[in-house]
C-alpha cells in the first residue's frame, strides 16, 4: 500500500513540476538609446588604414587594373600547378621505364601486376570427398581447441 502511495505522490510531483517549469518568463525590454541612433558621431575617431590606397585612386580604372592583376596572378598559379602535375607524370613514366629496364637486365620473372581473381573451386562429389578427408586429417583450427 505504501509503495502505491509513493508512486502516486511521485507522479503528482512530476506533473506539477512540469507545468510550473514550462512557463517561460518574457524578457525585460531594454530602453532604446535614441541619441546614438540619430547622430552620426560614434564617440571616437576612426583611424586611417595603413597602406590603403587614396580615395582619389579608387575609380573604375584602378578597380579594372586590380582585377587584371588578380587574374594574372591566378593564371600563373594555375600554370604552375599544371606544370607540376605534368612533371610528376613524366617522372612516374621515367621511373616505370627504369624499373622495366632493370627487370629485363636482371632477368627477373615479371609478376603480373593485376590481382588474380578469386577462384571458387567447383563442388563435385570427388572434391567434397577430398574436403572431408582433409578436414579429418587437419583437425580443428588451433583457435577452437580447448586450452588445458
Amino acid at each position: 500500500m505504501e509503495s502505491i502511495l509513493m508512486i502516486i505522490v511521485f507522479v503528482l510531483f512530476a506533473v506539477l513540476s512540469d507545468k510550473s517549469g514550462s512557463k517561460k518568463k518574457a524578457p525585460v525590454p531594454r530602453p532604446e538609446n535614441s541619441a546614438a541612433k540619430t547622430s552620426g558621431n560614434l564617440g571616437f575617431k576612426i583611424p586611417e588604414l595603413r597602406n590603403a590606397p587614396d580615395s582619389s585612386k579608387r575609380d573604375a580604372e584602378w578597380i579594372r587594373l586590380q582585377e587584371q592583376a588578380y587574374r594574372k596572378e591566378q593564371e600563373a598559379k594555375r600554370r604552375e600547378a599544371e606544370y607540376k602535375k605534368q612533371r610528376l607524370q613524366q617522372e612516374a613514366d621515367i621511373r616505370a621505364a627504369e624499373e622495366a629496364a632493370y627487370e629485363v637486365q636482371a632477368k627477373l620473372v615479371s609478376v603480373s601486376k593485376r590481382k588474380p581473381k578469386l577462384q571458387i573451386p567447383v563442388l563435385t562429389p570427388e572434391t567434397a570427398q577430398q574436403a572431408v578427408v582433409f578436414a579429418e586429417i587437419l583437425g580443428r583450427p588451433k583457435a577452437y581447441r580447448r586450452r588445458r
